[in-house]
């Protein structure tokens, strides 16, 4: 089954591997940013953007930080395709910013109907990240121990887990780095890090 949302999507380029030993000192609030944010009312859009907005999420234009702009775009780009491949979707999808520690960290919320499966996203970027965020600290968020594929290069270093045991529906959790002047930069219209899962919406979450 073809999954749908947001770009940034980079599983087609991991491997199994080892954790990195890299561990920036952001991790921990990132991780936790997420988890906060995305994790309590995972099962509903307009949960998860009301609850977004009560820990003080405020609503962005993506057009205010070019990366921002950019992931929009490729994101729209996604989704035109999808609809050229005939599949019949619905979308809708909410953007954010909030400061956490000095740094702004922005926020997209999405839901994806389609006649297979309708889904709820939730996407974490830091668009200043120089370093990849700790692979651990996401690890211990969703109770398993190490991801199930890895890959850590020059140009990306990129984590995938499977469905977490503690958070039924909820599918994939990807996190990725991509430096600057990577050429995965143009695929995905940002360098920085990006944390990100979805969750089966029930019929009854639905709009």
């Amino acid at each position: 089954m073809r999954r749908l949302g947001i770009a940034a999507g980079v599983s087609g380029l991991l491997a199994v591997g080892v954790l990195p030993a890299a561990a920036n000192p952001f991790s921990a609030a990132f991780v936790e940013t997420f988890r906060e944010t995305c994790v309590p009312e995972r099962l509903s859009y307009e949960g998860t953007v009301g609850h977004a907005r009560a820990l003080g999420w405020m609503a962005v234009e993506p057009s205010s930080h070019p990366k921002f702009a950019k992931v929009m775009e490729h994101s729209a780009k996604g989704l035109e395709e999808a609809k050229t491949d005939g599949m019949e979707l619905s979308f809708q999808q909410v953007s954010l910013v909030r400061t956490v520690e000095s740094r702004d960290l922005h926020l997209i919320v999405s839901f994806t109907g389609s006649e297979y499966l309708d889904q709820i996203g939730c996407y974490l970027y830091d668009f200043a990240a120089t370093e990849p965020v700790d692979a651990a600290a996401v690890g211990r968020m969703l109770g398993i121990a190490a991801p199930a594929q890895s890959m850590e290069t020059a140009e990306i270093t990129s984590h995938v887990w499977g469905p977490p045991p503690s958070m039924p529906r909820t599918l994939d959790t990807y996190l990725t780095y991509i430096p600057a002047g990577s050429p995965h930069v143009d695929q995905t219209g940002f360098d920085g890090v990006v944390l990100k899962f979805s969750t089966s919406a029930p019929e009854e979450a639905g709009q």
